[in-house]
Order: structure tokens, then sequence, then C-alpha cells
């Protein structure tokens, strides 16, 4: 009974929020200035992970249209003054913003100490751990690595840029302004942490080429966590493919290593998503485990062949993601965007998909036949 409410009270909203949606599209619009109220002509703003940026004009004045219901983050930026961003949450209604920027302090840029050999093996690393390792970011170029400035201490590499990172990616069909906030790498346990504001640009090919980045897009996002994030939202995570299990315990073995045993009960993933209203769901959970098995995917939710009580698993597989809560719940749209970039810790299979296998928020994946 419980599970019925939930798909009938969800699918009613998710009606109320394709009416809406069908009805009118959102407006962003507002006014860029310095700290002492003069407008900063030429201002790039832009929505983060989508395709929507627009300049300042000579006023300090911007405008951003066609914004669908949901979670975003507006960035600003401009040479010679601090990036600004803020979370926005579009519910139907314009939106009007006053933004001032903060003049930075005029410094030199950072030096690499050891010159042009030292730039290039610190640029190895970073463009690896940045972009990943998989064939689309391989495949990626950096068009201007040397906005970037990097440094180490106590064993980390960290970098920052002065400006917008160009990044073209020829598989997926996109140029990519990034917005390097922070990078840090740690050599030592392998971990990459960054943080950042995206933009994306279709590029421009002949019939063949868009035939081949469709089916590369398709391959990026199946599976993808943007995937699943939309799948919560639709409450169609088992019939998207994903096996779903809520980590209850993990034990170490006699000589505390990380070879690990998880008893992860399998989980009804109703329970762990909430209506708000009709543009957001409540995702709340402790820890889980997925897999994505397109193959294997649910027909309903009754499907006997998922009521294991118990997975027990040794060690990570390559193919598993691990994800736990920032706080005690994550706030999802349609669109597959959460509220703050620190919702998810993610581990495993996904955390390997870096800036090479993103999509923006406006890609659709075809309806299935």
């Amino acid at each position: 009974m419980k599970q019925l409410y939930f798909a009938l009270s969800l699918g009613f909203l998710l009606l109320l929020s394709f009416q809406a949606s069908a009805q009118s599209k959102s407006t962003i619009t507002g006014k860029v200035t310095d700290e002492f109220g003069a407008p900063l002509k030429s201002a790039t703003v832009f929505l983060s992970g989508t395709q929507n940026i627009t300049a300042c004009g000579d006023d300090g004045k911007f405008r951003l249209n066609g914004i669908e219901p949901g979670s975003y983050q507006l960035s600003v930026t401009m040479v010679g003054y601090f990036a600004y961003s803020q979370p926005v949450s579009v519910l139907g209604k314009s939106t009007n913003m006053d933004i001032k920027l903060k003049l930075k302090q005029t410094a030199l840029n950072q030096v690499n100490i050891g010159g042009k050999d030292n730039f290039d093996a610190h640029f190895k690393i970073f463009r690896e751990s940045f972009l990943g390792k998989t064939k689309n970011a391989n495949d990626c170029v950096i068009v201007n690595p040397h906005v970037i400035n990097f440094s180490t201490e106590k064993g980390l590499l960290l970098a920052d840029a002065d400006d917008f990172l160009i990044i073209e990616n020829p598989n997926l069909g996109y140029r990519i302004k990034y917005l390097l906030k922070n990078f840090g790498y740690n050599a030592k346990i392998d971990v990459t942490l960054y943080d950042g504001e995206t933009n994306f640009e279709p590029m421009k090919g002949t019939a063949k080429m868009q035939k081949e980045w469709d089916k590369n897009r398709l391959k990026a996002y199946q599976g993808s966590f943007m995937h699943f994030l939309r799948s919560v939202y639709q409450n169609r995570a088992l019939e998207e493919g994903f096996r779903i299990y809520s980590i209850n315990t993990i034990t170490k073995d006699r000589m505390g290593n990380a070879d690990m045993e998880y008893n992860v009960p399998t989980v009804w993933f109703d329970s762990l998503v909430k209506p708000i209203d009709t543009s957001f769901v409540a995702f709340k959970f402790k820890k889980l485990l997925f897999m994505y098995y397109p193959r294997k995917a649910l027909s309903a939710k009754g499907d006997m062949a998922y009521t294991k009580p118990i997975l027990k698993v040794r060690r990570v597989r390559p193919s598993m993601t691990i994800i736990s809560l920032h706080a005690n719940k994550a706030i999802i749209d349609k669109r597959g965007a959460h509220r703050d970039f620190r919702d998810f810790l993610i581990e495993g299979n996904l955390a390997r998909n870096r800036v090479g296998d993103q999509l923006p928020f406006e890609y659709q994946a075809p309806a299935k036949k």
C-alpha cells in the first residue's frame, strides 16, 4: 500500500510538473557591479552544468532565458575579479539578482619552480586526474593549459586557474568552459578533489559527426550518475537497470587491511525517496552500493528475482559504486541535479568518471523503442 501511495503521489506531481513546464519556462535577470556599484560590462554569467551562458551589457545587466524548474549554480566571472557563485532554486517564477564582484589584488603570476619540465610533469598528473582515464577523456584537448597555476604543499599537487579552461571533447561533441576554483591531488593515496563550474557549447559538424556524437553521448549517459539521479527522481532506478543495496556492516579481515566484506540487504527504493513538490524529491539514506545492469532491469518492483535478503561482497568490484550522503538528505530535480555539490561522496566505478565524460543537463536520452 505504501509503494502504491508513493507511485500515485509521485506520478501526480510529475504530471503537474510537466504541465507547468509546458506552459512556461523561467528567466533569471540581474545586474553585475563592482564593489562601488559601477556596472561591469561583458562580465560572463552562466548556469553551471548547462549550455546557458550570456554576457552583461554596457549597463551590467544580464538575462538568462528558457530555464526549467530545478536547482542551479549561477556563476559570474570577469578577468581581474574574484569569481562569484550562488545556488539558485528555480520554481517557475522569474528571478532577479544584484551581484557584486570583488576586485582581485594585483599579483604576479605564480611561478612553477623547475620551469617547463616541472609544469609538464604537473600538467600530466592534472590532466589525467581532472579529465579521467576513459577514451573520451584521453581524446579531450585542453586548449589553454597555461592558465593553470600549479603549486605543491605537503605532498599534494594543488592548482587553480586565472581564466576559463577551454576543453574540446571531440567524442561527445562539446566545447567546455571550466571555471576551476581549486584542485588537489594526493599521490600517496591516489585521491583527487576538485571544484569548479562548467558550461557546455555544442560543436558544429556534419550529419555523420552528429550521428557519432549522439551514439557516444548515449553511451556516456547510460549508467552515469546523472542517469542514476534522474531515475531516482522518477522512482525508476530499478527499472532503469540499477541494482541497489543498503550497506549495513563493513568488517575487515584479521589483519585489519582493506579486504572487506559488506553485508548489504536489498533495499526497496520507494522507502528512500520522498516527493517534496512538483519540482523536487528528497533522497535520504546512509550508504548505498549499486551496479548498472541494464539487461537485467526489472519489469516491475515486485520482480522476485531481486529479493535476495543478503548480498555478501568481498572487495569492491570495478562495476560497483558506493555513495554516502554528506548531510541527512539530498534534494534532486528531474534533470539529475542536486542543490549542493558536496551532497554525495562517490567511491568506486562512477568516481572514475571525470570531466571528460560529463554531459550538460540539457541532454536527453532518446526514448526507448
